[in-house]
């Protein structure tokens, strides 16, 4: 009964998805704390906090907005690149400024650019993903307070994740436009090694056709929206706030994987049992200290 719950439940799948997260939060608490060391940014105040909240959904709808038109108006991959490739730079020009030079930031994160469709592997892929998701959740993150702003965020988020997976089926429409066009917005994690070397064009197709889980894909939201949040933590109430974040994400991470894995669900609105999870472990952190 045991053998059979963990070959369905697929640990190993959940260790490696687990451990690419735990990437992504290291890289944006890491280039963000030596940010706020080096005083190039400074603590949000109070006052504003809920205008910059609807900033945040603005831009995110305008976002959103915009990747519906570009799917439906470049349909080959590479026109679709563009917009793909920018965010990826945005972001990993981000992380590496924290660390060198503003030029030499620049050329390293064209290189990753660069690499990324030189080379579209599974490997590369996610390098890029990683940088790119680490990068702008760094800036959201030191931009937004923890309270009112990404909490109220994140619950407002999480509403529009379910009924877009659940009732309305939009995010699942718009998550296989991406697959088809082969740059899925996601880490990618699949169960076999040699996958990695794969190009991520075909990975991505076999996910569309997947009836067991041999492939998990971890959308960037899902990612950037806890990461912003344990970076903002850091920020405002120290590094214990943030680990409780990453800690109460990867237990969101857990329940999900389960839902995928044993519940046998195809699509989930992944965001909501993260964001329960992390806001409920902050909270009881601030208690704590």
């Amino acid at each position: 009964m045991a053998d059979s719950f963990l070959t369905k439940f697929k640990p190993k799948l959940l260790l490696y998805e687990s451990l690419l997260f735990l990437l992504v939060q290291s890289l944006a608490l890491f280039a963000g704390a030596k940010l706020i060391k080096a005083g190039q940014v400074e603590l949000p105040t109070v006052e504003g906090g809920y205008f910059r909240l609807v900033q945040i959904l603005i831009a995110f709808v305008i976002a959103l907005v915009i990747m519906i038109i570009l799917l439906k108006l470049l349909k080959t991959p590479v026109s679709f690149g563009f917009f793909f490739s920018l965010i990826i730079f945005i972001g990993a020009q981000a992380i590496f400024e924290a660390f060198f030079p503003l030029i030499i930031s620049i050329a390293l994160a064209v290189a990753i650019v660069l690499i990324r469709w030189k080379f579209p592997n599974v490997v590369t892929h996610n390098l890029a993903i990683i940088l790119g998701i680490a990068g702008i959740s760094m800036v959201l993150g030191l931009s937004l307070r923890p309270w009112p702003e990404i909490i109220i965020l994140l619950i407002v988020l999480s509403i529009y994740d379910f009924i877009a997976v659940f009732k309305t089926k939009f995010m699942v429409s718009l998550f296989k436009q991406l697959l088809t066009r082969g740059a899925p917005l996601a880490i990618v994690v699949p169960e076999r090694a040699p996958a990695l070397k794969e190009h991520i064009g075909k990975i991505s197709a076999e996910k569309i056709r997947e009836k067991d889980k041999k492939v998990l894909m971890l959308g960037s939201g899902d990612i950037a929206f806890p990461t912003l949040f344990a970076v903002s933590a850091q920020f405002a109430n120290g590094l214990p706030a943030a680990i409780a974040i990453i800690a109460g994400s990867i237990l969101g991470i857990i329940a999900n994987h389960y839902l995928l894995t044993i519940k046998k669900l195809k699509f989930i609105p992944a965001l909501p049992l993260i964001a329960a999870f992390s806001i409920t472990a902050y909270l009881l952190s601030l208690g704590l200290t």
